[in-house]
């Protein structure tokens, strides 16, 4: 049942591509757009699913997911893919109650991912050299209701840093390779090491500093792809787009071992 302080991502019902809104329920409340006026009274007391009429046509409201709310996100920095995310929490078994950290903040688009998984008892750790970037990132959490799962804080982790036990570290900045060596002994045994680089001379000197890490193993490098494609049922067609994420980057992956 949707209340004050629900969080709503209302998408127009239209056979073009539909535009969508996120906002917070609050009492009196509304939301300007091309289709009319959206009156959060209307809308308390509903439920997730349900298509109301506005003055201009129809919406869905939905529960927004961590890949929606990047959509709305102001980007200060570049970020990971969507789909980068979701396959490092995977990678990691990313759930309820972990404790994981993350450098390179950036605009926070990984770090909404994890703190989806790891709610509502676990807790990440951000952090980034850029105070700018933390600021940015928080407003941009703000809106997914996520922020008391999550601490920020201005860090080189290239250099020692304090955090409890972690089930988790991702990296996403240019020389992971510098940090190696103080994240591993942050991680519990069986932790897992996850970063993303976007060229191969990074992957090479990440991957030849993990070897040199007693305490780390690595088990994977690979990269993430998609296509996506046009489909007409009715013309039978169905043909790759033009347009699309061809490369992101590549993710290495290596788990925390006890000697």
């Amino acid at each position: 049942m949707l209340k004050e302080g629900s969080i709503v991502r209302a998408v127009e019902i239209t056979e073009r591509k539909p535009k969508s809104w996120i906002f917070r329920l609050e009492n009196e409340g509304e939301k300007s757009t091309h289709l009319g006026r959206i009156d959060h009274d209307k809308i308390i007391g509903l439920k997730y699913g349900q298509v109301i009429s506005v003055t201009k046509g129809q919406i869905m409201l939905l529960k927004p997911s961590p890949r929606d709310f990047l959509r709305s996100f102001t980007l200060k920095t570049q970020i990971l893919y969507a789909d980068d995310c979701a396959v490092a929490c995977s990678v990691a078994g990313v759930g309820n109650g972990m404790n994981v950290g993350e450098a390179g903040t950036g605009s926070g688009a990984l770090t909404t991912f994890l703190a989806w998984a790891i709610a509502p008892d676990g807790h990440v750790y951000s952090f980034d050299i850029n105070e700018k970037h933390l600021r940015n990132a928080e407003q941009n959490i703000q809106m997914t209701g996520l922020q008391n799962n999550i601490t920020f804080q201005v860090q080189d982790i290239r250099e020692s840093f304090n955090v409890p036990l972690l089930d988790a570290f991702f990296l996403d900045f240019s020389t992971p390779f510098e940090a190696i060596d103080s994240i591993a002994p942050t991680l519990i045994g069986g932790g897992h090491f996850i970063c993303f680089v976007p060229n191969w001379g990074q992957v090479e000197q990440t991957v030849e500093k993990i070897n040199q890490n007693l305490a780390l193993e690595l088990q994977q490098v690979f990269e993430i792809t998609r296509r996506d494609f046009n489909v007409n049922p009715k013309k039978h067609i169905m043909r790759p787009k033009f347009r699309s994420i061809v490369y992101s980057g590549i993710l290495i992956h290596a788990i925390k071992i006890l000697s």
